[in-house]
């Protein structure tokens, strides 16, 4: 089962995943807008945070060990939330239409198909070695603003704490998975929420054309000024959006 952290109370939970680098933690700062209304539970995934010595770095392992985490919990209604990485980790899950999923939230996410991006931003990845200044490069560059301090330093923290191994795996290998025909047509209700200034994932257009093939409930939402750390930089009007949508 993987590490995780789990806080607030009620039928549903609320199922938070993270994005490269990331862990549990990631979501701290938007977990006391969002364990007022639901329990949730924040996950480690493979060779990130707690789960930094665990293996299993390709999608399909990814999905399989969450699904077990869930299972394992007890969990019977499940809004899943994928961060950048784990979008598509938790499109690729909605496609087996387990039967506790209820909603599905993506955060900035991966797309299902190959991720496009430059051969030169891929290597950057690719060599990154867990360094201080590689970290503090990483973190910053994925905000469209500085983060609070204490904030800025579980993100360098939880950066440098990854296995090296699964931080190469994605831009090398996950990042490049075909699963847009497993996928196919998710039936349940997703939101879509996207940073303005996010230069890390497809745009609007692209997360259009998305929605419009895997995601038909799909509702896409823009909080403007946001960059890719949306749950560290923007955690309240994050929460506020995933509130909404979950109890529409």
């Amino acid at each position: 089962m993987l590490p995780y952290s789990s806080q607030g109370q009620g039928e549903t939970t609320l199922v938070l995943m993270h994005y490269l680098g990331g862990s549990h933690r990631t979501w701290f700062p938007a977990l006391p807008y969002l364990d007022r209304h639901y329990h949730c539970v924040a996950l480690d995934t493979p060779g990130f945070g707690d789960a930094a010595e665990l293996k299993g770095y390709d999608v399909a392992s990814m999905v399989r060990q969450v699904d077990e985490t869930i299972r394992s919990l007890g969990l019977k209604k499940v809004i899943l939330a994928g961060h950048s990485m784990t979008g598509k980790v938790a499109l690729a899950l909605a496609a087996q239409r387990p039967d506790y999923l209820e909603k599905l939230v993506l955060v900035a996410p991966s797309p299902p198909g190959p991720q496009p991006m430059s051969e030169q931003d891929r290597q950057t990845q690719a060599s990154y070695q867990g360094t201080r200044k590689e970290a503090e490069t990483f973190v910053d560059g994925s905000c469209s603003a500085p983060l609070p301090e204490q904030v800025r330093e579980v993100a360098i923290a939880d950066a440098q704490s990854a296995s090296l191994a699964a931080w190469h795996a994605w831009p090398l290998s996950g990042s490049r998975e075909e699963w847009r025909d497993r996928i196919g047509r998710i039936d349940l209700p997703a939101l879509l929420v996207l940073g303005s200034e996010d230069g890390n994932v497809p745009g609007v257009d692209a997360q259009q054309e998305m929605m419009q093939t895997h995601l038909p409930q799909g509702t896409l939402t823009v909080i403007a000024g946001a960059g890719h750390l949306m749950p560290m930089q923007t955690p309240q009007e994050l929460a506020a959006r995933i509130l909404a949508f979950a109890a529409s």
